[in-house]
């Protein structure tokens, strides 16, 4: 339990500390009568497009962003209401913020094909994204993503601290439990096809409290993983939750695994601008 508090804490602080921090080479665009904050670095055909946690702005890609940017082309950005983009009013269901994202990856020029990196909630976004436009989506790498089942099994397995206890829930700023509730809604692709996938899963004794769901959680990941005919499951050696932070290598070598497949030409998506829809 001890641990869980711990975790929580760390969620509230991050929404404090990391959601108002921001890249370097970061720009604004208006969308739907708002300021949302990027950044892009590097050049190719294909952008590696970052989409961080719960409680997370852009700032979380900070010790790894620039040297993404010699892989390939690098995009992040802060959701609405991480500063130091604007708040909306808009829902904030994976379905409308990966629509936020795709009109804003094409306003600021960043074309198909992308290679969608998630960590934790962020992963189910990229989910939605890959199930509603698979042909525009090169590979995918899930950091310690939250399996879209993860709560439901827990609860039905009679496990404790399934979900964000309620006193925390209350500290979080309102549009991180608006994200928190709507990816309640949120579901699992039967299959992504032969896309390639890697999913980066925590060191084994890191930031569980319990036996029973350190083991969920890991069988979850396994799950994640299985969504693809082309996989592989990293898990790392000493990194809790925060890989790309913690073990920011193990996070580049599934990256340069996805490149490397769509290189050699298996992945089927070919460079395209595509249009504004």
């Amino acid at each position: 339990m001890q641990i869980l508090k711990s975790m929580m804490i760390l969620l509230v602080c991050s929404c404090l500390v990391t959601a108002c921090t921001t890249l370097r080479h970061s720009q604004r665009m208006e969308i739907d009568n708002g300021q949302i904050a990027y950044a892009t670095l590097g050049e190719g055909p294909l952008t590696i497009v970052l989409e961080a946690g719960l409680g997370d702005g852009m700032g979380s890609w900070d010790g790894i962003f620039e040297a993404l940017s010699s892989i390939a082309k690098v995009f992040a950005y802060s959701r609405p209401g991480y500063l130091p983009s604007s708040a909306t009013e808009r829902p904030r269901t994976p379905e409308q913020i990966v629509d936020d994202l795709r009109l804003l990856l094409r306003r600021s020029g960043n074309h198909p094909p992308y290679l969608l990196v998630g960590h934790s909630l962020g992963g189910l976004y990229m989910l939605n994204y890959i199930e509603r436009y698979p042909d525009e989506v090169a590979g995918v790498v899930l950091i310690d993503s939250r399996h879209p089942m993860m709560t439901q099994t827990c609860l039905e397995q009679d496990l404790s601290n399934c979900s964000l206890p309620t006193v925390l829930y209350a500290l979080l700023p309102s549009h991180v439990r608006r994200e928190y509730d709507d990816a309640q809604q949120s579901w699992m692709p039967a299959t992504i096809g032969d896309t390639p996938l890697v999913v980066v899963s925590r060191a084994p004794d890191e930031g569980m409290e319990s036996d029973a769901l350190h083991a969920l959680w890991m069988e979850m990941q396994i799950g994640l993983s299985e969504l693809s005919g082309r996989s592989q499951h990293l898990i790392a050696e000493h990194a809790g939750h925060y890989v790309h932070k913690q073990e920011p290598e193990r996070v580049i070598e599934g990256i340069n695994w996805v490149v490397s497949e769509w290189r050699s030409g298996k992945a089927g998506v070919e460079p395209a601008l595509s249009k504004e829809n």
